[in-house]
């Protein structure tokens, strides 16, 4: 039986580096140039980025690809430090010209492959080193089984999730368009109370639905409570304002209306493994 070949768009043929930064308000790197691909994407905040000479400020959700042989540098918004995934890979499939010299905004559904290759480039290597600068990847030894295979597939679910939102814009669905309805009004009373104190009952009470009902729809859409997802808005502002290095721990935790400092570093501790002071030491690199 004669079947039609498969058309690979998009073929990844080597992981070279990946990171995840989260650099501080005065971080400023000199730059490189290498002969593969290099993916930039702010996760937060925002960073100065030049390209062959072309300086840009780029910003949350946006995202840059640095071709082989384009000179490239980054630096923080010192107003605004970010939070920056990168990866390097090597690609030589002829599509990959369409990323070239495009700024992107990466849509809400796109980011969740991003997600998945920070935690499998966890799971696959040891990425201990917070410099920008190219580091040789290691392996590890008790890493979970096909996590390499993972980062490159998602790397390519992404690349080709991305040209075709370019090209074939769709619509969303009914369904589409009441779950982001619903959850998105949840999260956009979340978000604007990052600094202030809102309860699970009081968001139910603005939103005329029972406690329980908004309760179960937010954890069956993302997979968490709503208090949850509160914390780690907190957290990741915390985290932001200690990058500022402008505040002290005493101040950010009455920013953010914890009951003491004691409870917002047990808080933060819980959800980054590290203690403010810890976190504040580990993105504090210095370009030599």
């Amino acid at each position: 039986m004669n079947t039609p070949s498969i058309n690979n768009l998009i073929v990844i043929d080597q992981i070279m580096s990946i990171h995840y930064f989260e650099f501080k308000a005065d971080f400023k790197f000199s730059g490189e140039t290498h002969t593969y691909w290099e993916l930039v994407y702010i996760n937060s905040g925002s960073a100065i980025i030049s390209a062959d000479g072309e300086i840009a400020t780029y910003k949350q959700g946006e995202i840059i690809f640095h071709k082989p042989g384009e000179k490239h540098s980054i630096a923080s918004n010192p107003n605004d430090p970010p939070t920056v995934f990168i990866i390097t890979f090597k690609c030589s499939s002829k599509y990959m010209r369409f990323f070239e010299g495009r700024r992107m905004n990466v849509p809400t559904p796109l980011r969740k492959y991003i997600t998945e290759m920070i935690n499998d480039g966890n799971e696959a290597y040891i990425l201990t080193d917070d410099s920008p600068y190219e580091v040789p990847l290691k392996k590890r030894e008790d890493g979970l089984i096909g996590s390499e295979q993972l980062i490159k597939l998602n790397l390519e679910m992404l690349l080709i999730k991305l040209i075709r939102s370019a090209t074939i814009p769709k619509l969303p669905t009914n369904e589409i368009k009441q779950y982001e309805g619903l959850t998105g009004r949840i999260i956009s009373i979340l978000d604007n109370n990052v600094y202030g104190r809102i309860t699970v009952g009081g968001i139910a009470k603005e939103l005329g639905f029972s406690r329980t009902h908004i309760e179960a729809v937010f954890k069956k859409n993302c997979g968490k409570t709503i208090s949850e997802y509160m914390r780690e808005l907190k957290i990741v502002e915390a985290k932001y304002l200690i990058r500022k290095q402008t505040y002290t721990i005493a101040q950010i935790s009455d920013f953010l209306c914890f009951d003491n400092p004691q409870y917002f570093c047990r808080v933060f501790k819980k959800q980054t493994r590290m203690t403010p002071k810890e976190y504040s030491a580990s993105v504090s690199y210095k370009e030599n």
